[in-house]
């Protein structure tokens, strides 16, 4: 069994101190469009385009991926409040930056898969950033 969540913002002129100021918190994996952010048998792997990752992984102990959810959301409308969001939706605009939400869930053969909580999309939609679920059983 396993159960994570990450928000994930993308973009060619994506700049990841700028994310990472307006969220208050360090990302997983961040990188500009062309720099190095991995070096896999001796070549050098460039990003593609700019990348700002986090990820409930290691962060939320729960396989409720709701839970992993709700801490994302908790770094964008900390203790409900919205005074972070159109600074991130400007940052988007201005920028041309997209924003993701990739779901993980594995479970024992047979097991239901989570059910996103509606008022978790909504939330997420305000961004924007789409739910992405990977969803998968023994």
């Amino acid at each position: 069994m396993g159960t994570y969540a990450g928000l994930r913002f993308s973009g060619d002129r994506l700049a990841p101190e700028s994310l990472t100021r307006i969220l208050g918190t360090e990302p997983r994996t961040a990188y500009r469009k062309g720099d190095v952010f991995k070096i896999v048998r001796g070549h050098e792997v460039r990003g593609r385009t700019g990348l700002w990752l986090l990820s409930s992984e290691g962060r939320v102990d729960s396989l409720d991926l709701n839970d992993h959810l709700d801490y994302l959301l908790g770094l964008v409308f900390p203790d409900g409040r919205t005074d972070k969001l159109p600074k991130l939706q400007k940052l988007m605009r201005n920028f041309q930056i997209e924003a993701d939400v990739p779901c993980f869930w594995h479970g024992e053969h047979g097991a239901e898969p989570p059910v996103v909580r509606d008022d978790i999309r909504s939330q997420f939609a305000r961004i924007p950033a789409a739910i992405e679920e990977d969803f998968d059983t023994d």
